[in-house]
C-alpha cells in the first residue's frame, strides 16, 4: 500500500506535467492576436464552466468559500501569477517562460522558511536546487540571456515567485480535504474568483481573435488549465507543499515548444 501511495502523486504529477507542458506555446502563440490578460481570463473562464459542468454531472456540490484565507491567497496568487506569465509572454520566449516560472520551488521553500516557519528539511533543499539545475540545463540552448526580453523575463521572474504562493495556498487547503470532490470545487472557486478578478483587465485592453485562435484557447482552457490543474490538485494532496512544487517542474521535460 505504501509503494501505490508514494507511486500515485507521481502519475499525476507527470500526468500534470505533460498537458502544462503545452501551455507555454500556445499563449506564445495567441499573444500574436490578443492581449496577454484577455488570454488569461479566457482561459480561466473556460476551466471554471469545464469544472462546473463536470461536477453537475458527477453531482459533487458546488459551493462559495470566499471567507476560506486559503482560497484567498491560491486566488489572489493564480492573478497575479497569470497577469506576469502572459503578459511575460509578449515579450519573451517560451523557453525562457518555462526556466523561470519553474524557480517556484525556490520560492516555495524560502516563503516556508521565513514567513510560515516551518521546518525545510536538507532533502527538500538538494532536491530544489537539483531540479532548478535540471531545468537550467534542459532549456539551456533556447535561453536568450540579455536579449531584448528582460523585461519578460522579469515578469516570468515574478510569476514564479506568485505560482510559489499559489502552491502554498493550495497545498494547505488540499491536505485538509477528504475527497475529489471538494479539490473539484476549491478548484473551480480559484478559477472563478481569478477569472472575475482579471476581468477589468481585460475589458481595458481589448482585442481580436481569429477562428483559430479560439479553437487554441478552449483547448488551453481545457488541457492546460482544467485537467492539468485537477490532476495536480490530486498529486499535491498526497505529498508536501515542496514536493508539489517540484512536481511541476517535470513540466520542462514535457515542454514541446519550439525556439520562439
Amino acid at each position: 500500500m505504501q509503494d501505490q501511495s508514494a507511486i500515485k502523486p507521481l502519475v499525476f504529477g507527470f500526468l500534470a506535467a505533460f498537458c502544462w507542458g503545452t501551455h507555454s506555446v500556445i499563449v506564445r502563440y495567441l499573444t500574436g492576436d490578443m492581449q496577454g490578460i484577455t488570454i488569461a481570463a479566457l482561459r480561466l473562464y473556460i476551466a471554471a464552466a469545464v469544472l462546473f459542468v463536470l461536477m453537475k454531472i458527477l453531482h459533487f456540490p458546488v459551493s462559495s468559500r470566499l471567507s476560506d484565507r486559503n482560497l484567498q491567497i491560491a486566488a489572489g496568487s493564480t492573478v497575479v501569477n497569470y497577469i506576469c506569465f502572459h503578459i511575460g509572454l509578449e515579450y519573451t520566449s517560451a523557453s525562457n517562460a518555462m526556466m523561470l516560472e519553474n524557480t517556484a520551488p525556490f520560492f516555495v521553500l524560502l516563503i516556508l522558511f521565513l514567513l510560515a516557519g516551518e521546518t525545510v528539511r536538507r532533502r527538500d533543499i538538494l532536491a530544489t536546487l537539483i531540479a532548478l539545475f535540471g531545468v537550467f540545463l534542459t532549456v539551456l540552448h533556447d535561453i536568450d540571456v540579455g536579449g531584448e526580453g528582460l523585461h519578460g523575463d522579469l515578469l516570468e521572474l515574478a510569476a514564479g515567485l506568485s505560482w510559489a504562493g499559489f502552491i502554498i495556498g493550495s497545498s494547505r487547503a488540499l491536505r485538509a480535504s477528504a475527497s475529489t470532490a471538494e479539490r473539484v470545487n476549491f478548484l473551480f472557486n480559484v478559477f472563478i474568483c481569478s477569472a472575475i478578478v482579471l476581468t477589468p483587465l481585460m475589458l481595458i485592453y481589448p482585442g481580436s481573435a481569429t477562428a483559430n485562435d479560439v479553437a487554441l484557447l478552449v483547448l488551453l482552457g481545457l488541457f492546460p488549465t482544467a485537467l492539468a490543474y485537477y490532476l495536480w490538485y490530486e498529486a499535491a494532496s498526497r505529498v508536501s507543499a515542496v514536493s508539489a512544487a517540484l512536481l511541476f517542474t517535470l513540466s520542462v521535460i514535457c515542454n514541446c515548444s519550439p525556439p520562439l
